[in-house]
């Protein structure tokens, strides 16, 4: 008894766990430079969805940014970095684990949450309004002001 007990506690837990995930909400403090450069050449995402060691290596590495060159003078630079890091992910939320290539959607939690399911399949990420799996706002209508909710996601056919 004592065993099926401790099972179903944490099968509780887990399912707790995977329901915050999917009723995520992010917060989006406001920084008008991060906008401003970020979102130039893609969604400015919310500093909350990577841990600050992530973002400390993209903001280290500038002016190489994954495929790109970034060019922000130094001010700009240590502003965007320093209010990245401040507003980094929670750690009590995913942890501290850095994932693959400081890549969002390359995370344990981003892969738990959008594992290959009969909704969300390869033709998906296929679709010429998805592109990519990086472009959160399409299918979380309300990605710009941090709302990630299950409930709410829209997944092009």
């Amino acid at each position: 008894m004592r065993q099926f007990l401790q099972c179903v506690c944490i099968g509780v837990s887990l399912y707790g766990v995977s329901l915050s995930h999917a009723q995520r909400v992010v917060p989006v403090p406001s920084l008008t430079a991060y906008q401003q450069e970020c979102s130039v050449c893609h969604f400015a995402y919310p500093p909350g969805l990577l841990p600050a060691a992530s973002w400390k290596s993209i903001t280290d590495n500038f002016p190489q940014h994954f495929a790109t060159n970034v060019l922000l003078n130094s001010d700009t630079q240590a502003e965007i970095a320093n209010w990245l890091q401040t507003n980094a992910i929670n750690p009590d939320w995913v942890g501290t684990q850095m994932p693959s290539d400081n890549r969002i959607t390359r995370s344990t939690w981003w892969l738990q949450i959008h594992k290959p399911s009969k909704k969300l399949t390869a033709k998906v990420w296929k679709n010429a309004y998805v592109k990519s799996p990086s472009n959160c706002a399409a299918c979380h209508r309300g990605a710009p002001n941090g709302e990630y909710n299950a409930k709410t996601v829209l997944i092009p056919s």
